[in-house]
Order: C-alpha cells, then structure tokens, then sequence
C-alpha cells in the first residue's frame, strides 16, 4: 500500500490518495475533483471511494463534483446534519454552499471492505460531532482530530473539548503505538507525491499537549 498526498485549496489541506495496486481509496477531498481526478489517471489508478473525516470545506470541496464522477461518498451519520448547513463552514472560508448528501453512513466500528482495501472507521468526536478516524493497516487518518505535537480546535460548531480528549487518548492512543499519523493538515505539494507519515501513535501517546487536559 502506497500513501500520497497532494495539497488543497485552503489551509494547507492534505488530500490523501491510498493506492494498492490500481485500485485507490480518496481521503478528505479538499482538492477540486477535477484535480484529484487528473492525479489518479497520472498514477493509473481507479477510485473506488472517497471518505471523508468530517464535513468542513477545506476537507471537502471535491466531494461534489467526485460524487457527479459516480463516486460514493463516506461520511460519519452524525456529520450528515453539519455538512447540510452553516456549519460545513463552507461560507466562513468564502465558498458557495458544497451541495451533496454523502452516500453512505458509517459508525463507529464499521469495517468497510473494499477490496484490496479493509479499512476500520473509529468514531473521534470533537472536532466535529462526526468526526472520525481511518484505520487501514498500520496507517491511521485523523483528520483534524490529531496533529503531531498538537490537536483539533473544538470552537467550532459542535466541537467539544472533552469530546476530543476522551477520543484521542481513549480511543487513537489505545492503538498499538507504531501506528503511524496521517493528518488533515501539513505539507503537501500541488501534484500527488509520495506522503511520509507525520507522526506515530507512541510518539503522541507520550508528547502531545492533550495529555495536559486529563
């Protein structure tokens, strides 16, 4: 399994194109669909899914037009609500309003098989009420829920401070501790490039600043 990523349009964004073989899995569209698409073809790849960690539009402003390509797309139940309104701060970051309902509804614990990919949803509240986590292998996707030496804000709509600790370090941080971090922001260039992870679960479990909040 090979990790690229390539940057979005806003925020220094990281979009993530999972690739095995000729099969691709999209994270967090923050690029336009027109990007990633071209990026894919340039790899040889077919996307076989897009997943979203949470539905702000810096994370997000693919997913339209990947969903008009005949994309599904994955979203946690409980950010279906904030990616319809305000909240998707999509005009907060001077966007039109991103029009789309995700595809698919997923859990805490859901497993998605598809195939070659197994890929573990775990539910991280805090950043957003829907946020979640992706776990494929030993790579880890968090979104804006952790950062290496840092975390998620929580004052946006429907963050919740102690949400998020009890999310990163009851949940993320029983992970096994060389998991390695892949999160929503960091370097990236324009064109998919090969993504080093930013950092690992044993690393966060005895630095971050989160621990401070227990």
């Amino acid at each position: 399994m090979i990790v690229y990523s390539m940057q979005g349009e806003y925020l220094s964004e990281c979009t993530y194109l999972i690739v095995e073989g000729n099969k691709a899995i999209v994270i967090d569209p923050g690029a336009t669909a027109q990007r990633i698409s071209a990026e894919c073809e340039k790899l040889g790849v077919t996307i076989l899914a897009v997943l979203l960690t949470h539905g702000h539009a810096d994370h997000a402003i693919g997913a339209p037009g990947l969903q008009e390509m005949g994309y599904k797309i994955y979203a946690h139940k409980e950010e279906f609500s904030l990616i319809a309104g305000r909240a998707s701060l999509s005009l907060a970051l001077g966007l039109p309003h991103l029009s789309y309902i995700p595809d698919v509804a997923v859990e805490d614990g859901t497993v998605l098989e598809l195939a070659p990919f197994t890929i573990r949803v775990i539910h991280t509240p805090g950043h957003t009420q829907g946020g979640v986590s992706y776990l494929i292998g030993d790579e880890l996707f968090t979104g804006d829920t952790l950062f290496p030496g840092s975390y998620g804000r929580t004052d946006f709509p429907t963050g919740d401070q102690q949400d998020l600790v009890n999310s990163i370090c009851n949940e993320l941080f029983e992970l096994p501790k060389e998991t390695r971090v892949y999160s929503g922001h960091g370097d990236a260039t324009r064109e998919a490039t090969l993504a080093m992870p930013q950092t690992t679960i044993g690393e966060e479990y005895s630095t971050n600043p989160i621990l401070y909040l227990l």
